[in-house]
């Protein structure tokens, strides 16, 4: 087990470029995707779920068609989450995404953009409490993170009465530590990026200049230096190529 656990930031990071991979072609089929996650989970019995969220209508701008369907809430946003119930595989939407603190284990490599780690925390899966820890992995495209694809390994099998709402409050009381690995003092101050900044901060690392990412974000040129100057005091740099150093694409996990 222990080697398998420390495959495990690898095993996710390539789950994620694979889906992301997929969809930057145009490959968009939910049945196909959440096949994929299936297969993935199928294919390693260390891993007792795999799941992703994607932001609202960034997976196929279909989110209203599948309202309530299997694998989605009331939103109809695609987040599909596998886990293993006995012998079977079960499909079930993922729960308290859209919560920060509860929720970080999603806010937080969204955010960053970075291959993140959740330590052991409590989460209902399929109506049962599960004591679990996570690793999950960004899916990017020109500076923004259309969702997240995580893993979660079971720590202990669910108590009796694991459903009952005492249990359910301590799950939702249950806040994880979650870990952008491989950080450092400048990439934590990603976190500190606005939506807004992350985009500029991607296409300055492309090697666009002001003026280039003005055309792009339609924006004006002394808007896109505002934007740069903040990303240079967040990031704790001095110049565009220090800052092109920290964007995710160029660092290695």
């Amino acid at each position: 087990m222990g080697k398998y656990l420390m495959q495990m930031p690898l095993f996710v990071e390539r789950l994620a470029q694979t889906i992301g991979a997929l969809h930057s072609v145009r490959i968009v089929s939910r049945k196909l995707h959440t096949d994929i996650l299936r297969y993935a989970l199928d294919s390693h019995p260390e891993v007792f779920s795999v799941w992703s969220v994607w932001e609202p209508n960034a997976f196929d701008g279909r989110d209203d068609e599948f309202r309530n369907q299997p694998g989605h809430d009331g939103t109809g946003r695609f987040i599909p989450s596998w886990h293993r119930a006995g012998d079977q595989l079960e499909l079930h939407p993922v729960q308290d995404y859209e919560r920060q603190g509860r929720g970080d284990w999603y806010w937080i490599p969204k955010k960053t953009g970075e291959l993140c780690a959740a330590d052991l925390h409590a989460a209902e899966i399929g109506g049962s409490i599960y004591w679990i820890t996570s690793e999950i992995a960004p899916v990017l495209a020109a500076g923004r993170t259309l969702g997240v694809v995580g893993i979660d390994t079971l720590a202990s099998a669910p108590a009796p009465g694991s459903s009952d709402a005492r249990s359910s409050r301590l799950a939702k009381r249950s806040i994880p530590r979650v870990r952008v690995l491989n950080a450092n003092e400048q990439t934590a101050g990603l976190l500190r990026l606005t939506k807004r900044e992350r985009e500029v901060h991607y296409w300055l690392c492309q090697g666009k200049s002001n003026e280039d990412i003005a055309r792009i974000l339609v924006v004006s040129p002394h808007t896109v230096k505002n934007h740069i100057d903040h990303i240079f005091q967040k990031l704790g740099v001095e110049n565009r190529y220090a800052a092109a150093l920290l964007h995710p694409s160029r660092t290695t996990h």
